[in-house]
């Protein structure tokens, strides 16, 4: 294979100060390593299986985007590749592992010739908005939702057709690229387990996929639990070409394998960072309600209500199925409102001066201050998000009244009730407890008692550390046969958060 991701030639992993490759049987402890590849950033971590205890933990910011035309939204799939190996060297150089753990954002792929392997498109992300674009008189969009209907689309995705749904970007590029008669589907994950390896050279050799990961690309039949045939067929009749891609699989699967310096090690199928944050989160049976907070928002609860109209279906772990409601205005909405205060401050100055950071003035607002705040916000600043109609707005400012803690206060007070108003309609008694995840919540101190007071509920902040870890970790200790079911990894070290301090470098 050639071009984007081709590791022939290149030694990954360099030989040590005394001229050999370390082993991980160098070392008694299971280890894993954990990555997982975000929206805002790239996230990993070692996890001693036997401790529980974090080690070695790293972000990096997110990689740019390298499309060049208005409303698309691609990672180059080198860069991905590069990060990924430079992770794992790093990590194995702190210590070797035994396996590898990811999860990734979901609404995601990247097409790749059959025959060859060769990247026919890097990876287009959930922020990409082509399918919006106008195509001999109708959107994609349009175009599939039409063809399939909104409730045909909902019945086999468990979700409603927005824009960034892999699916219709797949169809809108069958219809503005020129592309063969024949595609292969890959998630970032299974583009990081193929290891530079062509997986068209046989089609029945794809990575397998799992289900979230599957679900979330659109393709996957939510209630039969496989492939959507009918998708496909859509893909072909709307997009002129027939698409591929790996089989559902199972958490313990291994989809691929890096290199390493004396031995391949395996990588499991890569999961969907929304139902690895939620299993992270503590919430890996019924009975609690996850909130997600991050760059998007979804409320979820495991085996919960369906077909009622409000929620999504998707994929879980251990064959359970998560209720959501999603797309709830979160951090990309607050980017806006506060990023638009930031500016306001910032205006004006010179380039030495130092200007308030406007998102710890936010951290700061009390549920007291929330409680007095009368300005109604909008927060629906995206189309796509719940409750879109248009745009967000800012209504109710009356004389004297709109100051910068008196806004602030209003924002934090609209992003919680919507979180309230959402948890009612999944549990109208109110008798379910609820947990906070994603940084936002990480970020806002006084959120769990803002959201709490909203809501009437009993309401649990989020952990020190990114959920998304902990969910890797349960699902770690599945996959190296230390738990019989992902739950019962959850329950191992539960909401557990030790961090190993870094001996400092001499």
């Amino acid at each position: 294979m050639t071009g984007a991701g081709h590791t022939a030639g290149r030694q990954l992993f360099p030989p040590n100060a005394t001229g050999r490759h370390r082993s991980r049987r160098d070392v008694d402890v299971v280890s894993f390593l954990a990555v997982d590849f975000g929206t805002t950033s790239t996230k990993s971590t070692l996890v001693d299986l036997e401790t529980g205890v974090f080690s070695h933990l790293r972000r990096h910011a997110a990689l740019p985007t390298a499309a060049t035309v208005p409303g698309h939204h691609e990672v180059s799939l080198e860069a991905i590749r590069r990060r990924f190996d430079a992770i794992c060297i790093d990590a194995w150089e702190a210590a070797p592992f035994d396996g590898i753990v990811l999860c990734s954002e979901m609404h995601g792929f990247a097409l790749l010739h059959p025959a060859t392997g060769m990247p026919l498109t890097e990876y287009v992300s959930w922020l990409d908005a082509r399918a919006l674009e106008i195509v001999d008189g109708t959107s994609t969009v349009d175009a599939v939702t039409d063809h399939l209907g909104d409730d045909r689309f909902r019945q086999l995705t468990g979700m409603r057709p927005r824009p960034g749904f892999p699916l219709l970007n797949l169809i809108h590029c069958g219809r503005t690229l020129d592309l063969p008669e024949q595609v292969v589907v890959l998630s970032l994950p299974g583009w990081l387990a193929t290891g530079g390896q062509s997986p068209g050279a046989s089609l029945p050799t794809l990575p397998p996929e799992h289900p979230t990961i599957l679900a979330g690309m659109a393709l996957y039949d939510v209630r039969a639990k496989v492939v959507a045939a009918q998708l496909l067929d859509v893909v072909q009749q709307l997009g002129g070409v027939s698409a591929h891609v790996g089989a559902p699989a199972a958490e313990n699967t291994i989809s691929g394998h890096w290199q390493g310096p004396d031995e391949a090690v395996p990588i499991y199928a890569g999961v969907g960072d929304h139902q690895c944050s939620v299993l992270g989160a503590g919430v890996a049976l019924g009975g609690v309600a996850s909130v997600n907070l991050g760059t998007g928002s979804q409320v979820g609860l495991v085996d919960g209500p369906l077909d009622d109209g409000i929620t999504e279906h998707r994929p879980f772990f251990d064959g359970r199925h998560l209720a959501a409601v999603t797309h709830i205005p979160s951090g990309r909405a607050l980017a806006e409102f506060i990023g638009f205060l930031q500016q306001t401050v910032s205006f004006g100055r010179g380039s030495s001066d130092i200007a308030p950071d406007m998102w710890q003035a936010l951290g700061k607002i009390t549920p007291e201050a929330v409680a007095d705040a009368d300005l109604q916000i909008d927060l629906a600043v995206f189309d796509g998000a719940r409750g879109w109609s248009g745009g967000g707005r800012i209504t109710g400012i009356i004389e004297g009244g709109l100051t910068p803690t008196h806004y602030l206060a209003s924002v934090l007070g609209a992003f919680a009730r919507q979180y309230s108003e959402v948890l009612d309609q999944l549990d109208p008694e109110r008798s379910i407890p609820v947990a906070l995840s994603g940084g936002i919540a990480r970020n806002l101190p006084h959120l769990a008692a803002i959201v709490g007071s909203a809501s009437g509920r009993q309401v649990e902040g989020a952990v020190e550390l990114d959920e998304s870890l902990l969910g890797l970790r349960a699902l770690a200790l599945h996959c190296a046969g230390k738990t019989d079911t992902v739950a019962a990894g959850q329950a191992r070290f539960g909401r557990q958060c030790q961090i190993e301090a870094e001996e400092e470098s001499t």
